[in-house]
């Protein structure tokens, strides 16, 4: 049995591991694989990364502490949660780690299990759906084979390759089917609005759905010193990630400037009617995630919304995306 395994601190203070002020709105387990160096890999953004000189404890703004794997099953508590989603590192033997986890995991839950992972083999994705996994994501993080090689690939000496992940989420669909295969999605990578609207055309197209991140620089990784995305410009590709994910826009109503700033060939009565729930603008990704604070500081600016949003919030949303 796996002996040790991290938790997000705040899914560690909803299970009474640590002290904190519970948050009614996390409805997420977040666990994570436990390894006593980096990732195998070298992503600019990851704490995790094999360069990387953030502490081995973070993913994302997250501090992940670990916990001996068989405390968190004793001290498990379903009803805190609506699913469980398990982010992995990228070493030899994590698709066993997955599996040994998630059977004790299935042990005690009913929950659906969602597991982040790298490009694996179509017989490990088998092996995952035959132990108990609902969801697979496979991130490509970056909306171009070109950006990806630099972020996340062959720039980055490491074994990561556009093509390998792109397969991946092909044999995914097979395995999980249509609406339990996701990917992620991270604006301020150096893309233009144009190819992350083309990226996020061409996934709902496969029948992948996309959590959409802000970059967020941490310390200690090579991107370091990288802004965050303009809040307008990320708001643009919330509303087209939300309206091409429910049907309502379509690439040809999609247009572009010599910038690849993009803008919507639709009447604005329609658009303001469906943005008017804040939906849009809410944490995306597998269904029932939340994510809070993953990549925003509590202070602002919030370009996720972990919660439904107040009459003013999505106001001011809709007014930033400069659409209407």
């Amino acid at each position: 049995m796996i002996e040790k395994i991290r938790l997000s601190i705040g899914t560690a203070i909803q299970l009474g591991l640590e002290t904190g002020n519970l948050d009614p709105y996390f409805t997420t387990a977040f666990v994570m694989t436990y390894k006593d160096d980096k990732c195998e890999s070298n992503c600019a953004f990851c704490p995790q990364a094999r360069d990387s000189f953030s502490s081995s404890d973070r993913l994302a703004r997250i501090s992940w502490p670990e916990y001996d794997f068989q405390l968190v099953i004793d001290n498990w508590q379903p009803r805190k949660f609506r699913r469980i989603c398990l982010q992995t590192i990228c070493y030899t033997n994590v698709v066993d780690d997955v599996v040994d986890i998630v059977s004790e995991l299935r042990k005690v839950s009913k929950l659906p299990i969602s597991v982040a992972i790298h490009s694996i083999e179509k017989g490990d994705l088998i092996r995952l759906r035959n132990v108990g996994v609902s969801n697979v994501g496979i991130a490509l993080d970056a909306c171009t084979p070109i950006l990806f090689e630099q972020i996340k690939g062959e720039q980055r000496d490491s074994k990561y390759r556009w093509n390998r992940h792109i397969q991946a989420l092909e044999d995914a669909l097979e395995v999980f089917g249509k609406g339990n295969v996701a990917t992620h999605l991270i604006i301020g990578l150096g893309e233009t609005e144009k190819e992350a609207t083309d990226f996020i055309v061409q996934m709902h197209e496969m029948g992948i759905g996309i959590g959409l991140f802000a970059f967020t620089a941490i310390k200690g990784t090579s991107l370091e010193g990288k802004p965050s995305p303009d809040l307008s410009s990320y708001r643009r590709i919330q509303v087209i990630r939300h309206l091409v994910s429910k049907g309502l826009l379509y690439s040809e109503q999609i247009s572009s400037d010599k910038e690849g700033r993009v803008s919507l060939d639709l009447m604005k009565a329609p658009i303001l009617k469906e943005l008017s729930s804040g939906e849009a603008f809410q944490v995306t990704g597998c269904k029932g995630c939340n994510r809070p604070y993953y990549n925003e500081r509590p202070r602002g600016p919030m370009y996720n919304y972990p919660r439904p949003l107040s009459k003013i919030e999505v106001i001011d949303a809709i007014k930033e995306t400069q659409l209407v």
